[in-house]
């Protein structure tokens, strides 16, 4: 009877262990708070996403083309944007700059020549006379005298040499606008280059009466 009630106290001792060492069951409750905690800390993890920069307000519209055209003496030509037109008059005579009647104009880099000059008109125009008045004593027309319209101008053009061994291919063009005559002429290392310059040129030319 005494092994009995030894071995009842014996069992009874480690079964209260045992229920003592199994973990809690949790509640709802603290399962919720966990998941909210671990929510919580997640969030707080995640940087903060940059601020947006202010919006920049687009630069006001220029009221003038200022890359490619030339405007004064109350005319306007177009040209390429990395040539400078500038007065060949002053050049020669600094105090006899271009006038409204005559002048001259010219601009250059290393692949291209450009000269113009105008003056006013005659009672009849004659397209080789004003050519010649922009053309050297060694430069001379070469192949046929073209005519084209461009635009609203009756515009004559010619090929010729050139006095420039890096540019050797040239061209000439005459034309009449508001009272004056007009040519023009250009240097290139080919001739292909040289009409579509004038075409360019004229596309954007305004004369006085405009």
């Amino acid at each position: 009877m005494k092994i009995i009630t030894r071995l009842f106290f014996i069992l009874l001792a480690v079964t209260i262990t045992l229920a003592a060492c199994q973990p809690a069951t949790p509640t709802p409750e603290s399962v919720e708070t966990r998941i909210e905690q671990a929510v919580a800390a997640t969030l707080a993890a995640i940087p903060a996403p940059s601020p947006l920069p202010p919006p920049t307000l687009p630069p006001a519209p220029t009221p003038f083309v200022l890359d490619g055209i030339f405007c004064e003496y109350s005319f306007c030509t177009g040209h390429p944007a990395d040539i400078y037109l500038a007065d060949a008059s002053t050049i020669r005579n600094p105090a006899s700059p271009s006038t409204y009647n005559y002048g001259i104009l010219y601009g250059f880099n290393a692949n291209l020549y450009i000269q113009m000059v105008w003056t006013l008109s005659s009672p009849s125009f004659d397209p080789q006379l004003t050519m010649r008045y922009i053309l050297e004593e060694r430069e001379q027309p070469q192949g046929n005298l073209e005519a084209r319209l461009v635009g609203k101008f009756n515009v004559f053009y010619q090929p010729i040499n050139t006095i420039a061994e890096k540019l050797p291919y040239g061209g000439v063009a005459a034309w009449q606008c508001g009272g004056r005559d007009f040519a023009w002429k250009a240097y290139a290392p080919n001739q292909e280059m040289i009409p579509s310059l004038l075409q360019q040129a004229l596309e954007r030319f305004r004369c006085g009466e405009e």
